[in-house]
């Protein structure tokens, strides 16, 4: 098997990520658009639901366990600590959209882990990876061995 360089994983990390943001961002558009339209929330709320279930927290943990340790010390970690702190926010919104009791209340709630994740995706991309790929101590590519999700 080739090995996978720190730039490549980079990208691929970058492409997931984009990814993610897209599929998430389309749901929560369509939530809103039935809301808007005063149509049903729950089957497009149930839709991001599951997306966040099968897809954004098995991300968002695979991240904890695989890649957050080799940025957990030194000028990142204080970005981790906090990056760990928004995954802990995102599952407590999710927990909230869980149990919102109309379409406006799910498309607020919605909306603010959509933000929330876009603005999480932007230190990683832009500010932890970087610093990772820069590391000559870390591999990149084997740190995410085995995390299909993270590497398409």
């Amino acid at each position: 098997m080739p090995t996978v360089t720190n730039v490549d994983a980079q990208s691929a990390i970058t492409a997931h990520h984009a990814e993610l943001q897209a599929s998430l961002r389309e749901r929560v558009l369509a939530l809103r658009v039935e809301v808007q339209a005063g149509r049903s929330h729950t089957d497009p709320q149930r839709n991001v639901l599951d997306y966040l279930d099968s897809e954004l927290l098995p991300h968002a943990a695979a991240e904890e366990a695989a890649l957050y340790p080799a940025g957990d010390s030194g000028r990142t970690a204080m970005l981790v600590r906090a990056m760990k702190d928004e995954h802990r926010n995102l599952i407590a919104h999710v927990a909230a959209l869980r149990v919102a009791a109309d379409g406006v209340e799910a498309v607020a709630i919605s909306s603010a882990i959509l933000a929330l994740f876009e603005s999480h995706l932007s230190k990683e991309n832009d500010l932890l990876i970087p610093v990772l790929v820069a590391d000559p101590n870390v591999a990149l590519g084997a740190l995410l061995g085995g995390m299909h999700e993270l590497l398409g």
